[in-house]
């Protein structure tokens, strides 16, 4: 597990948070249960890390359809 950080907004429903993801091919969004958001970070599960890139796969589907993204290792934190 670790953190990716992304920035947090607010949902249409109070429990729920929209969680924006620089990627190294763009920005992807997925809306989460606000459990799997903390200062800034939301929680998703390493796959795969070579050189400076990490592999992860998020939580939930993201909004362009994708689970797993390539993000810059400097995004990523261990849980």
């Amino acid at each position: 597990m670790c953190f990716v950080r992304a920035k947090i907004a607010g949902s249409l429903i109070d429990s729920e948070r929209v969680a924006r993801i620089q990627t190294l091919d763009g920005v992807e969004e997925v809306v989460v249960s606000h459990r799997q958001v903390q200062r800034g970070r939301l929680l998703a599960f390493t796959i795969h890390e070579t050189g400076k890139k990490v592999l992860v796969e998020l939580p939930r589907e993201s909004t362009s359809g994708r689970w797993r993204v390539w993000v810059a290792r400097k995004l990523v934190e261990k849980a």
